[in-house]
């Protein structure tokens, strides 16, 4: 299988959104996500300075994608994974690894010194992340606020 990968730019946005679309619909997530709202999504993260997004391709079709950005903090500057997805027709077959080593590459060239990201417990992207080297942060925990 070969697979090409390229930064995310905004001719991918739609086929992105597509994708998205298709991938969390299915279990464990079964969301039920509008087209519009999550191309909106993508181009907010593209108008950030800091964005890194990656794609990766097979058969000139777009297979998994990663949205995040560049994360500074006093100890140096990470890259914040915000989304991970890989098109469920492909998963489990190397794709999802092949473009997450990519990022690490990719990001320990620009000087990078971590890549971080939140899951959910026990779900199969749970333990994909931990097979790639990710660990727990023992005492974190996310909090949120809705407002309005």
């Amino acid at each position: 299988m070969k697979i090409d990968f390229s930064a995310l730019n905004d001719t991918h946005i739609t086929e992105c959104a597509h994708l998205y679309c298709k991938v969390y619909k299915e279990a464990p997530w079964f969301e039920k996500s509008e087209l519009a709202p999550v191309i909106a999504f993508i181009q907010q993260h593209l108008k950030n300075n800091y964005f890194r997004g990656y794609i990766a391709r097979y058969d000139e079709k777009i297979v998994a994608v990663s949205i995040g950005f560049k994360k500074p903090w006093p100890g140096g500057v990470e890259y914040y994974i915000d989304e991970f997805f890989v098109d469920p027709d492909c998963q489990g077959k190397g794709v999802g690894s092949a473009l997450m080593n990519f990022i690490a590459d990719r990001s320990l060239n620009e000087g990078l010194n971590a890549i971080i990201l939140n899951t959910h417990k026990a779900y199969p992207s749970d333990f994909f992340y931990r097979k790639h080297g990710f660990d727990e942060h023992q005492g974190l925990i996310i909090l949120s606020r809705t407002l309005g």
